[in-house]
């Protein structure tokens, strides 16, 4: 049955040469001034007939033809000056929505740089330099090609054509990979937000990048470190001892040793705003960890923490505020290492030469990802795992004696 309530419809002269026509629909009136009686009977008998061939899921609100469809995500709508436009859309949006292919016709005239300005406004937690790194790839590779098309007009074979072109750039395997990374990350944002109906950039072929080998120190190579750094030997011996970030030693307290424990706890690190401001933040995986520390160590650490409070810095600069980690790979490590012969060492080698010298003493690989603070084991393996050696048939050899072991018992 129809929605129409038809009542009392008509058409009256309202001035000389002046015609009102009316239409009543849902419990109200709606009505037209016009010229000519002619063009009052047409509006009303189109009027009338539109009524009768509206679909439930249209109404007629001010004038105007208000479509509502029921997604995945709510109800959107649409509103329309023609019902024939109306119906259109709503049945497409059907079509779609059986197909689970939706996507809001209102958005699909958003540019993709549109998307990405507004996806990089919800990063506001991002670190300041992760932040730094997704302005300039989206300025240098990724918006020059995709900035002016719209989230559907990204495609899987023009996402292939730009890594194409890119490394017929020389770009770098690594920058390849990267911006890559930070398109699927943006379109696979889109796609939960509906805008798009897949994400294109599965699925496409990367260059590989070539691993360099990471190199450590030895232990005699730290504590020869340690000396040349002076009073700052104890922070080389600690980043070596423990593998923490230097951004996260240098952003420790005091009172983040645990004398009781044997233990320091791991919460904040000193990051950087979008504007470069030092400030102090959550760890890279949002986690706190606790990592256990040796008797020579704490000893250390409790000699060099006379007369300070608990909310003291732990490594402290000429002023006793935190020490800046500029300052110390300019006027302290560099100098340092230049001096030792050190070539190529930074300050992350320390942090290699914990997970190296842990894995000699086959600590198992659950344990290193652990007190290094990575997000997976998987990451762990992908960065240290030359370490392990190839001893399969050692291992297999030990295997093996269980057999024999046992078919002696019997």
């Amino acid at each position: 049955m129809p929605r129409l309530a038809n009542r009392n419809a008509g058409i009256k002269q309202i001035a000389p040469g002046a015609y009102q026509a009316r239409v009543f629909h849902n419990g109200k009136e709606e009505s037209k001034n016009f010229k000519r009686i002619y063009e009052a009977q047409r509006w009303q008998r189109n009027l009338k007939a539109d009524l009768e061939r509206c679909p439930v899921e249209i109404r007629r609100i001010k004038r105007e033809w208000s479509a509502e469809l029921v997604t995945p995500n709510g109800v959107a709508s649409k509103k329309f000056g023609n019902l024939s436009d109306a119906i259109t859309w709503l049945e497409q949006g059907k079509v779609q929505l059986s197909l689970g292919t939706w996507v809001d016709p209102d958005q699909q005239k958003q540019s993709f740089s549109q998307y990405a300005a507004a996806w990089r406004a919800t990063k506001a937690s991002v670190s300041g330099k992760t932040l730094g790194t997704y302005d300039s790839q989206l300025k240098n590779h990724i918006l020059p090609a995709f900035g002016e098309r719209t989230l559907l007009g990204v495609s899987t074979s023009s996402i292939r054509e730009w890594v194409s072109k890119l490394e017929s750039k020389a770009v770098g395997a690594t920058t390849i990979r990267q911006s890559y990374r930070l398109l699927h990350q943006i379109l696979e944002s889109a796609l939960v937000d509906e805008r798009i109906t897949r994400n294109p950039a599965v699925g496409i072929r990367l260059p590989k990048a070539t691993k360099k080998k990471i190199e450590a120190l030895t232990v005699e190579q730290v504590l020869t470190l340690a000396r040349e750094c002076g009073k700052y030997g104890l922070l080389i011996k600690f980043l070596a001892m423990t593998g923490v970030r230097i951004n996260e030693a240098l952003a420790l307290r005091v009172e983040d040793i645990d004398f009781d424990s044997s233990s320091v706890h791991i919460s904040k690190t000193w990051t950087a705003t979008a504007s470069g401001k030092k400030v102090l933040g959550r760890t890279k995986t949002r986690e706190v960890r606790t990592i256990p520390l040796g008797r020579e160590l704490l000893i250390e650490i409790q000699d060099s923490i006379t007369g300070k409070g608990e909310t003291d810095w732990l490594f402290t600069g000429a002023a006793g505020d935190s020490l800046d980690y500029g300052y110390f790979r300019r006027a302290i490590f560099d100098p340092a290492t230049k001096k030792l012969g050190l070539s190529g060492v930074t300050i992350h080698t320390l942090r290699h030469t914990c997970a190296s010298l842990l894995i000699a003493l086959q600590t198992p690989i659950t344990t290193v990802s652990q007190i290094l603070g990575h997000a997976s084991i998987k990451m762990t393996l992908d960065t240290y795992g030359h370490y392990y050696k190839d001893d399969a048939a050692a291992w297999m050899s030990s295997y093996s004696k269980l057999f024999g072991e046992s078919d002696n018992d019997k």
